[in-house]
């Protein structure tokens, strides 16, 4: 693996260069990023990188101190300079020390960065020369130090949010040994559900999914060492599947407990600002009370995840645990309510999940396990019911077509992205074509190529939210041949271009 780093003063630049290409599917490796040339320079030092990506205008060293250190050190690496379109003094004088290209911001596209990556490394290093192959780099003592290190704060962590991984006197000493204090005036833990992030998942790939967590600790991070005066903090994932991260606060000074309270309270503000802002992700947080040692920290942290099934009945919000409402296994709802009452009188009894699921399932036996499978994917209790609730309006609707016409649409939902004609959906219903026809239309209020085209639309709106394919695989995959026809009709059925609608909808 080629080792690469970043360096740009723009957080959202190293973000989306991070996640710009698959890195590792072409054999690349993000090694760090930096906010600045010193930044960048302490990296160099440390490792045998390949390439240096960096912006030319940065603080405390710019990228051309940058190249003239490494130049004067004779530190090796390929160097690929960001620039606007103002900046071409600057680039000048990056080509005449030796730089091996440089792209425009505007520029800046997967296609272009693959064909530099190609051109200079992976073509250019078949005469395999010091300064053209990444070497494995040897692990110094002092990084594996550092690694070791993290892997203890790693699985403090882990344990400090599993139940029994260890009891709560021991709580003290293993945060000593994971590089934390061992002692405080005051600390709380705060849990962050993102909503938005399921929806997010299925569009990014794993490494895009890595990256996208690297920049949300960057961010948290940056975020803690901005805050150092009134508090230490550590940010930590606890589930990847559902995009949840746990905050730990530390108050090491003399401070009165109303006086963390309103900081508490202050930070979780902050940091939701700051997770919206950047992420566009809708974050529910849910802070402890202060403690005064780890003992008491875990047993209030693991009291607060023990109650995070009822975090699923909030769209959004800044709790205290203690303002959580319990959850429970009983329902006191009679089952022959209407259904959208049944559902909203639901959302106030506060369920545990498994009670949720099983009430709902003997409430409407007749849904699939597929159509549970697909509703359980909610984020909340709000999509859940609108789902739900859309689910039982089209079963109202196809119980009153025509018995033809429901099997003829199961059969076009099995078939859509076939070469599908109005004939073969007559034969496999069993009715003649003309008859058929008529009989469509009078059900459905269109024709069967109206309904079939929105059909393909509808699914292809699904993966340009859900996936990074290209438009044109997708358009085929979902039953269109005819690429510019069905970019046309996208346009006149939504009202938007394809990648408009991508851009809008991620």
């Amino acid at each position: 693996m080629y080792k690469v780093i970043i360096a740009d003063d723009d957080f959202l630049v190293r973000t989306y260069l991070k996640q710009m290409i698959p890195w590792q599917k072409n054999g690349f490796v993000i090694a760090g990023d930096a906010k600045n040339g010193q930044e960048a320079l302490d990296l160099i030092e440390k490792e045998h990188l390949a390439l240096i990506i960096t912006d030319v205008c940065m603080p405390v060293l710019d990228g051309i101190g940058l190249i003239r250190a490494m130049r004067a050190r004779q530190l090796a690496g390929h160097i690929l300079v960001l620039s606007s379109h103002d900046d071409f003094a600057y680039v000048h004088e990056a080509m005449k020390l030796g730089i091996d290209d440089y792209l425009l911001k505007d520029d800046l596209t997967p296609e272009n960065m693959l064909a530099f990556l190609k051109e200079h490394l992976q073509d250019a290093d078949k005469e395999n020369t010091p300064e053209h192959t990444a070497h494995p780099a040897s692990v110094s003592q002092a990084e594996l130090a550092r690694i070791g290190q993290e892997k203890l704060l790693h699985d403090f962590f882990h344990g400090f949010s599993s139940q029994g991984a260890f009891a709560p006197e021991e709580a003290g000493e293993k945060a000593q040994r994971a590089g934390l204090p061992a002692s405080f005036r005051l600390a709380a833990a705060s849990l962050m559900m993102p909503r938005g992030w399921q929806k997010r998942r299925q569009a990014l790939s794993e490494e895009e999914r890595g990256s996208f967590r690297q920049a949300f600790q960057e961010m948290c991070q940056t975020f803690f060492t901005h805050h150092r005066d009134d508090f230490q903090g550590q940010p930590f994932l606890l589930e990847d599947r559902t995009g949840c991260w746990g905050f730990l606060f530390l108050f090491p000074k003399d401070i009165r407990r109303a006086a963390v309270l309103q900081k508490l309270q202050d930070a979780s503000a902050h940091l939701q600002t700051l997770i919206r802002r950047y992420f566009d992700l809708c974050p529910l947080m849910v802070r402890t009370a202060p403690q005064s040692d780890w003992a008491r920290l875990l047993t209030a942290w693991q009291s607060l995840l023990a109650k995070k099934d009822v975090l699923f009945y909030f769209t959004e919000g800044n709790f205290t645990a203690e303002e959580l409402p319990p959850v429970t296994s009983a329902v006191n709802l009679p089952p022959d309510l209407p259904a959208e009452k049944l559902l909203a009188e639901l959302g106030r009894e506060y369920l545990t999940r498994k009670a949720l699921q099983d009430f709902l399932k003997r409430r409407f036996p007749q849904l699939t396990d597929k159509i549970w499978t697909n509703l359980w994917q909610s984020e909340d209790y709000a999509g859940l019911q609108q789902n739900l609730l859309q689910v039982l309006a089209n079963e109202r609707a196809e119980s009153q077509l025509h018995p033809a016409i429901r099997q003829a649409l199961r059969f076009i939902e099995e078939h859509y992205r076939e070469n599908l004609m109005q004939a073969d959906v007559a034969a496999a219903v069993h009715l003649n074509p003309a008859y058929f026809s008529t009989l469509f239309k009078k059900n459905m209020n269109k024709g069967f190529s109206e309904y079939l085209a929105e059909r393909r639309i509808k699914a292809v709106q699904q993966r340009l939210t859900s996936s990074t394919e290209r438009i044109k695989e997708i358009a085929s995959a979902e039953g269109f041949d005819d690429y510019p026809y069905f970019c046309r009709l996208f346009k006149r059925l939504v009202g938007l271009t394809p990648q408009e609608y991508r851009t809008q909808k991620m």
